[in-house]
């Protein structure tokens, strides 16, 4: 018998589909579960067992404890002894400065000191509101100041200052403010002395050491 009858004799006694399920056996759909499918359903589940509501309680409380204690400033502490030096905010300008007619008030690159065009009306009180002493000078600074204060802290709470005196008390943000005017130790007092003047004077206040706590 020749090859050929013999595979047409053979496909004639048992049927094509049989031969290949024997071979493959038995086959199944091939499924992929829906992944936000999966996602929620684990949100519910740490939902129905408190974890979600703990987890962001937890969120709210780390996010409330950064607004109502922001990092201190970096590299300043309680001042040792009294200091006094001046700051001069004079600046190149970048570009020419015009007024509301369009004309040039000050030409690019020319130097120019922003108390020439407006005075600084407040004193600006820097203190460490984790320092009971500075906060009882601040407020007593800020009571019998002939100019008004603008209290800003380098550390501490500020929210929680503000709760206590019923005011409004300011932040250092970054360091922005210190670090221009090179404040290092603190109580710090940065005024104008008087309308004319052109500079900035600065003042290192050193608290008695027999009040501090």
């Amino acid at each position: 018998m020749s090859a050929a009858s013999l595979l047409g004799l053979l496909l004639s006694a048992v049927p094509l589909h049989a031969g290949l399920d024997a071979a493959i056996g038995k086959t199944y759909p091939i499924t992929e579960r829906d992944f936000l499918e999966v996602i929620r359903e684990r949100l519910q589940a740490k939902q129905n067992s408190g974890e979600l509501a703990a987890m962001q309680t937890a969120m709210q409380d780390k996010a409330r404890h950064g607004i109502e204690n922001p990092t201190p400033i970096a590299g300043i502490t309680r001042a040792s002894k009294p200091d006094t030096r001046y700051y001069d905010p004079s600046v190149a300008a970048a570009q020419d400065i015009r007024d509301a007619d369009g004309n040039i008030v000050v030409k690019a690159g020319t130097q120019a000191n922003p108390l020439d065009y407006m005075g600084l009306s407040k004193v600006l009180l820097f203190i460490d509101a984790r320092d009971k002493q500075q906060v009882r000078y601040a407020d007593h600074y800020y009571k019998t100041s002939k100019k008004p204060v603008k209290v800003i802290l380098v550390a501490g709470s500020y929210m929680a200052l503000m709760r206590q005196w019923q005011r409004p008390v300011f932040y250092d943000q970054g360091g922005n403010l210190t670090g221009k005017f090179q404040i290092t130790h603190v109580p710090a007092l940065v005024y104008q002395e008087s309308p004319a003047a052109t500079v900035l004077r600065i003042d290192t206040v050193a608290l008695s050491a027999e009040a501090a706590e």
